[in-house]
């Protein structure tokens, strides 16, 4: 094989197979062939000089950024096995000769990206100096600082009425006390011609300002409007290169089949995609392959570097694609590809769970991990569709508070609204005291702990979450060590707020305690299941008003 960018194995050990489908990207175990080039590709990425700042101690000159890499495991044209690099994004110098090119390179200098680049930056030019010019800020100035007189004029007219109308009206009070009848007609019909005379006399005032503030307003409005047109005109021209961009971006698949951006999207003229859609890994990967004659064999996406100040990347740890920019891309791409099943249709079905406490109000069952608690898009079974199943006559909303689709453990609901009512409340007002077992990588040397970490949606890659100090809802957690095992710290963990992945989040990042939760397929490495599990539920019960404490063994 003569393509450059075709690696070969160093060598192959013995009993490596091939598998027999491609790789589920957005939930899966590295195969070994992925392991083996990946590992290849950090001997080359710790000795090249790539003129980036992963934030490894090399060219800390340059802003610090880890980048996520993936490797391509494919057959060539002539049956050779290899492997294909590639990057998401860009790299502040491009590696040649080693990765694959991206799909559309709108950054190269004779691209139509960067003429019409380079005509929005004329035309924002364009509009800045006009924004500044001195002699038209001037004449704004002028014209503000002469309206705020003549509003001051009116205003003071204005408050001149009043204050006449007020002297009249105390005036009128006052001899109302001493005048016969007839002298109080006459002093009123005196006050009331007062009257009409001092507001014919402020109408007269004001005329002209009015007329003045008018003309100057319009002259005002002319200056901003020909600021918007010509934002509005920069504006057009822009959102015709960002459709442009997204027709240059064609996407085949392992059929031939070419589908551009705007196409892989739903509702695309609605929601334009995220930023960077199409220059993730994945796509180039695959695409390079298609392009060469190069049949996919597995995949997998590692990150290199120091972790994003929100996100929560370790270094050469394995990731799924991510879901809003590469899974509508890669669902096309796949096409014409054997591709593992989706393990998570199938991960829950068939584990039993158990009931642990039951009453005329209440149900509190052993959710076991890999089943959701409620129905997905894909996804049917659950564990509310079971508890309806088993208690058809509950009525209300039974369902009282959720668990990951990956942690197992208590969850309790209702089976009458009274019930309901009463537990909701008790749950919003944080009365139901939950305790969570996880196992973390790695030995913690405290014994206990509060970790406090605002946490937000990872809207580019959900379920995601990240921690986000301007937008982030608050999150708190109490910890403390159960147990020290080789190489593992088993807590219980009491969180006082209910955010989505809060323990998982809490636990994996830097700012928390900066170690995975066991089998954490989202923010450590993928085991047979995640180690979190919903140990126990203290509360009063509803109804009788006993304190309820429930258990559920722990299945690791």
């Amino acid at each position: 094989m003569t393509d450059q960018l075709f690696h070969s194995f160093d060598s192959l050990p013995a009993g490596i197979t091939v598998p027999e489908a491609f790789t589920y990207p957005f939930f899966y175990t590295p195969h070994p062939l992925v392991e083996l080039a990946s590992k290849e590709l950090h001997k080359y990425l710790e000795i090249s000089d790539l003129r980036h700042n992963f934030g490894l101690g090399k060219h800390t000159d340059l802003i610090e950024q880890g980048k996520m890499f993936g490797v391509l495991v494919v057959r060539s044209s002539d049956g050779t096995l290899g492997w294909l690099a590639a990057y998401s994004g860009n790299l502040q110098e491009e590696a040649q000769g080693y990765f694959v090119p991206p799909i559309c390179d709108i950054h190269a200098a004779q691209s139509f990206y960067k003429e019409g680049e380079i005509e929005l930056n004329t035309m924002s030019a364009e509009i800045k100096a006009k924004e500044n010019d001195p002699l038209r800020l001037e004449a704004i100035s002028n014209i503000e600082e002469r309206l705020k007189e003549i509003k001051e004029h009116l205003r003071k007219g204005r408050a001149d009425l009043k204050e006449a109308k007020k002297a009249r009206q105390k005036y009128r009070e006052t001899v109302a006390k001493v005048m016969s009848e007839l002298e109080l007609k006459r002093v009123q019909e005196r006050l009331a011609q007062e009257s009409i005379q001092g507001q014919v006399a402020f109408k007269h005032r004001s005329k002209s300002w009015i007329t003045e503030q008018e003309k100057l307003e319009a002259t005002l409005k002319e200056y901003t409007r020909e600021i918007e047109e010509m934002k509005e005109v920069r504006r057009a021209k822009s959102n015709n290169l960002q459709r442009e961009i997204f027709d240059h971006y064609v996407f085949l698949n392992a059929k031939g089949e070419e589908r551009v951006l705007s196409q892989c999207f739903p509702g695309f003229d609605l929601r334009h995609p995220p930023s960077g859609s199409g220059d993730c890994a994945a796509p180039k990967l695959l695409q390079y392959a298609y392009q060469n004659g190069m049949s996919p064999v597995c995949m997998g996406e590692f990150w290199w570097g120091s972790a994003p100040v929100k996100e929560v990347r370790k270094h050469k740890y394995f990731y799924p694609s991510c879901t809003s920019r590469c899974r509508p891309i890669l669902d096309h791409m796949l096409q014409g590809l054997t591709v593992e099943e989706n393990p998570l249709l199938t991960f829950g079905k068939d584990k039993p769970m158990p009931v642990v406490y039951e009453d005329e109000d209440l149900v509190v069952v052993n959710k076991p991990a890999g089943l959701l608690s409620v129905p997905g898009v894909d996804i049917e079974d659950s564990a509310l569709v079971r508890v309806k199943h088993m208690y058809p006559k509950a009525t209300g909303a039974i369902l009282l508070h959720r668990l990951d689709m990956s942690t197992s453990g208590l969850l309790m609901f209702t089976l009458n609204p009274k019930a309901n009512k009463r537990m909701q409340r008790k749950f919003i007002k944080r009365q139901v005291n939950k305790t969570y077992i996880a196992d973390i990588v790695g030995t913690l040397e405290e014994d206990e702990g509060i970790i406090s970490l605002p946490l937000a949606p990872d809207y580019y890659d959900l379920p995601r979450q990240m921690v986000c100090h301007k937008t982030g809802k608050p999150s708190k957690t109490r910890w403390s060590v159960v147990e020290r095992m080789e190489g593992i710290t088993r807590l219980a963990m009491k969180p006082e707020t209910g955010r989505t992945h809060q323990l998982r989040v809490h636990c994996a990042h830097s700012e928390g305690l900066g170690l995975p939760i066991v089998g954490d397929e989202l923010y450590g490495v993928i085991r047979e299941r995640l180690h979190l599990h919903a140990y126990k539920l203290e509360f009063q019960h509803p109804t009788t008003k006993e304190l309820i404490t429930i258990t559920a063994p722990i299945p690791f």
